[in-house]
């Protein structure tokens, strides 16, 4: 173990659900088999935000799977009739879009808000992604989202970047980013990425940095959090030439996680700390950071017993005082506790 860390009982209980979220995503979520009954808890077993491990599945990719899969996806054998007829028409993705095309689509998703929503349609919601599937250059693409008036961005567990002020005749920051910067941004990329691949892959961090540099460089904001997500995308989908095992930024609920599995000891900076814990869960686990972050991010979910509360009703029908995880950890203080239930500070 890193000498540099001391680890709690949180983060062996992470480690069991890392185990039994993986028998969910592979039995149940990519295989077909029921959930009911598969890893004896019953929060993960009927709540399936807690069914993965690998962030290519995880429901905020589904649309990318799909454009970039067509009917090869994994969780094609779950969608609908109607569903699967459109996800076939994504079987020649690969013949209209470069390199280029792609990285400007995942770097609309994540800006957009990868389609979240907690919902039957989380992956989908309000994505713009199946109107632009047509099109073969960023040029039709751009032209296109000028007009478009249909909501595109959703913001359930998705910062909405600070974009700048509208100026150029947009009326939104948005579209001003979008229209106007996006396209240089992504082929900047490419070309950092081509130098650095002179001598060896680049890493997710590096990315990044440059993506957020390039912002600064152009007085707006950087956007961290989504291009963390694109560059994983990246490391997901183009691993010739992206180090897909290398660290990368973590989140906040993931470094909540990270805080609780482990104790800090000596002197140095606190975003080591955060490398040295996720070093500790690869070797436990063989997951990769841009995974385990991810992961990490599910576990505050699953140790705080989280049901969503949606407007479709999706959990209605489960009964909160009944619906628990198995997690050894009984007296975390936050979240739908079963100790809670007759204290007075019980909520839902």
């Amino acid at each position: 173990m890193n000498e540099n860390i001391a680890l709690t009982p949180y983060f062996d209980d992470f480690i069991t659900y890392y185990f039994k979220a993986r028998i969910l995503q592979n039995e149940c979520n990519l295989g077909g088999k029921p959930y009911l009954e598969s890893v004896g808890d019953d929060l993960m077993e009927q709540v399936t935000i807690f069914d993965t491990v690998e962030r290519q599945h995880a429901g905020f990719q589904n649309m990318l799977q799909d454009l970039w899969h067509g009917s090869r996806a994994p969780k094609y054998y779950k969608q609908s009739e109607y569903k699967q007829m459109i996800t076939r028409s994504y079987n020649l993705q690969h013949a209209l879009w470069g390199r280029t095309e792609w990285l400007f689509v995942f770097m609309l998703h994540r800006i957009t808000g990868s389609g979240a929503s907690f919902e039957a349609d989380h992956g989908y919601r309000n994505t713009i992604l199946p109107k632009i599937a047509t099109m073969k250059t960023i040029t039709e693409i751009v032209a296109f989202l000028k007009d478009y008036k249909t909501p595109m961005f959703t913001s359930i567990g998705n910062q909405i970047p600070m974009f700048p002020k509208p100026a150029n005749g947009y009326a939104k920051g948005s579209k001003l980013f979008l229209c106007e910067h996006m396209e240089d941004l992504v082929r900047d990329t490419w070309r950092y990425i081509a130098q650095v691949n002179m001598l060896r892959k680049a890493t997710i961090r590096e990315i990044v940095d440059f993506m957020c540099e390039w912002n600064r460089e152009r007085g707006m904001k950087r956007f961290h959090f989504q291009y963390t997500a694109t560059a994983a995308d990246l490391a997901d989908y183009y691993p010739e030439f992206v180090e897909a095992d290398s660290h990368m930024y973590y989140g906040k609920n993931a470094k909540e996680s990270m805080d609780m599995m482990a104790n800090k000891i000596g002197r140095y900076k606190k975003d080591r700390f955060y490398d040295f814990v996720m070093e500790e869960a690869m070797k436990r686990t063989d997951g990769a950071p841009r995974d385990l972050e991810d992961v990490m991010c599910d576990y505050i979910r699953y140790i705080e017993n989280y049901i969503p509360s949606s407007k479709q009703g999706t959990y209605d029908h489960l009964d909160r005082t009944k619906v628990w995880n198995t997690s050894v950890i009984a007296d975390h203080p936050k979240g739908r506790q079963e100790w809670m239930l007759n204290t007075e500070s019980w909520s839902w």
